[in-house]
This record gives C-alpha cells, sequence and structure tokens, in this order.
C-alpha cells in the first residue's frame, strides 16, 4: 500500500491553534502526486477545537475559557469537539487515491498508529463497531466509530479527514493525558462521562518524543513507500501564512456556526 510514496516526516513545537490548522490546510493545498507527508505537532496553548460544520456559537462561556487559558479555533476538517493539551498531533497528506481512497486510508493510518502505540505497550486495536455521529453530538471523544483507535471501548486516537484538490488531509489527536469533559463544562452541559482513554493511564509515565517516534514507525510499517525528515517547502510556508491570516485566526471563520 502507498509503496510508491515519498513520505516527508514533519517534527514540529507546540505552536497556537489557527498556525497548526493551517499549516495542516497548507499541506494539503500545496500537496503533489507521488508525494505525502506526517507532521506531528502539539499545541502552544489548551485549545478546543470545533469541526468544520459543528454548531459553536452561543454554546460556549468563551468567559470561562478565558479565565482557564483556553483558546478556540475551527479545523478545516469535519468531526467534533476537541481539547488540544496533552498530546501528540498528528496529520497525514497524501494524493487522495495513493492509499486506496477516504475510507481505506483512514482504516489504514488507524492501523499505523494503533501498530505504533502497541509497540510501546499500549494495548490498543482499531475497532470493528460504532457509528459516525453527527457534528451536534458532543466532544469526538465522547464515543468511538467504527476504525477508530481505541482502548478498551474507550477512544484513544480521535481523527478527520478533508479532501483538498487531488489530496487528502487526515489529522487526529493521539491523547496522553487530560480531561476532555471540560468540554462540556465550558457548554454547561452537565454529563456524567466514562474518563477518556489516555496513555498515561494506561501506560504510567510516556514522553511526547516517545509517542511520536512510535507513532512515525508504525505508519512506515504499514503504509509503506520512502521516508525521511524533512521541512515545509516556501510555497507551504507562505500558503500557511495566508490560510492563517485569512481563515484560522479570523473569529468570523472560528464561530461561523
Amino acid at each position: 500500500m502507498g509503496s510508491s510514496l515519498k513520505w516527508r516526516v514533519i517534527r514540529d513545537g507546540p505552536y497556537s491553534g489557527p498556525h497548526n490548522m493551517a499549516l495542516d490546510h497548507a499541506l494539503a493545498a500545496c500537496s503533489q502526486q507521488s508525494q505525502a507527508v506526517l507532521r506531528l505537532y502539539s499545541w502552544k496553548e489548551a485549545t478546543v477545537s470545533f469541526g468544520r460544520n459543528e454548531p459553536a456559537r452561543g454554546l460556549y462561556d468563551r468567559t470561562n475559557a478565558d479565565a482557564l487559558g483556553i483558546e478556540f479555533v475551527r479545523r478545516p476538517t469535519g468531526g467534533r469537539a476537541v481539547l488540544h493539551q496533552n498530546e501528540v498531533t498528528y496529520a497525514v497528506v497524501a494524493p487522495v487515491r495513493a492509499l486506496g481512497g477516504p475510507r481505506a486510508s483512514y482504516l489504514a493510518i488507524n492501523r499505523g498508529l494503533a501498530e505504533g502505540l502497541s509497540a510501546i505497550g499500549a494495548v490498543v486495536a482499531v475497532t470493528d463497531h460504532g457509528e459516525a455521529l453527527s457534528p451536534d453530538s458532543g466532544a469526538c471523544f465522547g464515543a468511538p466509530a467504527r476504525g477508530e483507535v481505541v482502548a478498551g471501548e474507550k477512544k484513544l486516537v480521535g481523527s478527520a479527514q478533508l479532501r483538498v484538490g487531488d489530496a487528502l488531509l487526515q489529522h487526529g489527536s493521539i491523547i496522553i493525558d487530560g480531561d476532555q469533559s471540560l468540554i462540556y463544562k465550558l457548554t454547561g452541559q452537565a454529563r456524567d462521562l466514562v474518563p477518556t482513554a489516555t496513555l498515561r493511564s494506561i501506560l504510567g509515565a510516556v514522553q511526547h518524543n516517545q509517542v511520536t517516534e512510535a507513532v512515525i514507525a508504525g505508519l512506515m510499517n504499514v503504509l509503506g513507500g520512502y521516508w525521511d525528515s524533512g521541512e515545509y517547502s516556501s510555497v507551504e510556508e507562505e500558503e500557511a501564512v495566508r490560510l492563517e491570516e485569512e481563515r484560522y485566526r479570523d473569529h468570523a471563520w472560528t464561530w461561523r456556526r
């Protein structure tokens, strides 16, 4: 699968929500045939990201969020709200048919993630049951859907996709530690939630770099192709600047729904 692809691995430090979303989107917008990218990154501030079409306007206590130091951003991809805090976030960009199309790509990428996490001792699986939920059905980590990475019956990795021209973008959160139920507190919804699966709850102490390198190894093995470390092109950097200024830092975009 994807054996002819040339993969570029970008290891990024923590950035703001708008910058992270702009970089992921720019990589997809500038994608080239026979080339793919794996980007691994984190977040400078605790940030709630909304799915592209998820209702959010008027639902969140933004004053309380400000007091807690929580930012907001809207993703280019679909899905539901995620609190990004102590996690490794991944983004895969590849030609849309290179990994077998959107559904096959989703499963293959998640199998690669599961293989990498298993290698560091996490007992995880790609679930074969569950259902896709609507954008207004609550936080992303509230329930797993078919094809997602789970620990027991709890979602450990939340992912979303978008087609950008001839490229496929899939990105998602690998939770190291934290409490996703804070999303419901910010919306004033009192729910009795099962605690989110985290790598720390499964493995104890785990380092971001350990997770990053395990994910790279798992995806290399499952997706195949030729892999090397890389950086952004000047075209990608320029597109990211434009997208951040015109979309991802724009409150009208963040609170569009």
